[in-house]
């Protein structure tokens, strides 16, 4: 496969290096800057990144690998452009600059027009760090009015976001958990081309505005851990306790504390343990005078999630509703009251007037009905009951499974599930 390749800052030259290693074409690497060029086209590595220079001189050696300031013509012929160029945060906002992106993307438009009598069409996958929707909403705009025509006969595009560190980037490459790739549609970047076939990571194909955020949302869930382990760091010296002793507890819970559990998107946390502990370590602190915000706004997060989850509910059906609440305990499996957060939402969801049913499998038809009487809500201990059409309900709120719903729900019923936020 014949490859243009823009940008070689760390993404860049090090995709370039291990591509080239790897076999997968003819690379011709694209930088403005001369420096930079030339040293790429020398073998030797742009930035500091451990084993880099050896791939590139390998690369270069083997002539799998070029570097130059300018495409010039080889755009007419190549088969793949992977576009890395950076993609640096704004002065002031938190915004990112996509000056040198879009500039990219307009040379790339015009060279569209003068390519296409060539045998394939170009791919056009994007690598730099941008917003979600930016590749829908910037870059094909652009691409379309340079090129005079959309995406998919001449040319089709791909959004893949790296996931390199620095000093670990090559192995980041050449051994990725996974490989992403966002498309216009599921399978029209062909797997990149097979650009990535020598690698073994699982290459989950998404919408372009998923792959682009999931790469923010990727440091964003990095940066937290930092932070949430200097503040624990802080709160162990202040109990004149060893950081590593109770991090090493910590770490011991791989399926829990490092897994997946609890990295799911859906209703707010609650019951007798999370609130009451958190609020503890907290206290803990304050009695060191010691300030921990990242943990400090944890319950104010799960109480502005709860107030979210309302205003959706007000957003798809004003009061009065009816609205049938489906689960009212903390979570699955559990008849705890305590500190629930769907107690809460139904609280709040009776005082903004609206008629609320209540069903909930895992509460007793005795429990059910104190707990609804309690918050002037009507409880439905048979779900059957819940959706007849006497019921006159027109949203399904589902805060917890609840079997045989699926097969009760009447047609067009809209339904709000707190599972992945799915409806809201």
């Amino acid at each position: 496969m014949r490859i243009v390749l823009f940008g070689l800052g760390h993404v860049g030259a090090t995709m370039a290096a291990c591509l080239a290693e790897a076999g997968r074409g003819e690379i011709l690497g694209i930088d403005p800057d001369p420096a930079v060029a030339a040293a790429v086209a020398q073998g030797r590595a742009p930035v500091r990144e451990p084993g880099l220079d050896a791939l590139l001189r390998r690369g270069v050696t083997a002539g799998r690998l070029a570097a130059a300031t300018a495409p010039d013509d080889r755009l007419r012929e190549t088969e793949c452009a992977l576009v890395c160029v950076a993609t640096p945060a704004e002065p002031t906002g938190g915004g990112l600059d996509l000056s040198a992106l879009c500039d990219v993307t307009r040379q790339l438009g015009a060279a569209i027009r003068d390519r296409r009598r060539a045998a394939a069409p170009l791919l056009i996958v994007y690598r730099s760090t941008v917003p979600p929707g930016t590749t829908e909403g910037v870059l094909l705009p652009l691409l379309a009015e340079a090129a005079g025509e959309g995406p998919g006969q001449h040319y089709e595009v791909a959004f893949n976001p790296e996931f390199l560190r620095q000093g670990s980037a090559v192995a980041d490459f050449q051994r990725p958990a996974r490989i992403v790739v966002g498309e216009r549609w599921p399978g029209a970047s062909r797997r990149l081309g097979g650009l990535y076939d020598h690698l073994t990571a699982p290459l989950l194909e998404v919408p372009l505005a998923v792959a682009e955020l999931a790469k923010l949302v990727d440091n964003g869930w990095h940066a937290l851990k930092v932070a949430f382990a200097n503040e624990v760091g802080r709160a162990c010296l202040a109990s004149g306790l060893d950081p590593r002793a109770v991090t090493a507890v910590l770490l011991a819970d791989a399926e829990r504390n490092l897994g997946a559990g609890y990295l799911r998107p859906g209703g707010p946390y609650g019951g007798s343990c999370l609130p009451k502990d958190l609020a503890a370590l907290l206290a803990h602190a304050g009695m060191a005078e010691l300030s921990l915000p990242v943990l400090e706004g944890v319950g104010r997060s799960n109480a502005l999630h709860l107030a979210w989850l309302a205003g959706r509910v007000r957003a798809r059906l004003p009061p009065p509703g009816p609205v049938l609440q489906l689960g009212l305990s903390y979570k699955p499996g559990t008849d705890d009251l305590r500190r629930s957060p769907l107690l809460e939402l139904a609280r709040t969801l009776v005082v903004e007037g609206y008629e609320l049913l209540l069903h909930d499998p895992d509460l007793t038809p005795a429990r059910l009905r104190a707990a609804a009487g309690a918050l002037g809500a009507a409880a439905r201990p048979s779900l059957a009951a819940a959706l007849s059409p006497a019921s006159g309900v027109r949203l399904v709120l589902v805060g917890k499974p609840v079997p045989g719903l699926d097969a009760l729900l009447p047609e067009g019923m809209p339904v709000l599930d707190m599972a992945g936020l799915a409806g809201f």
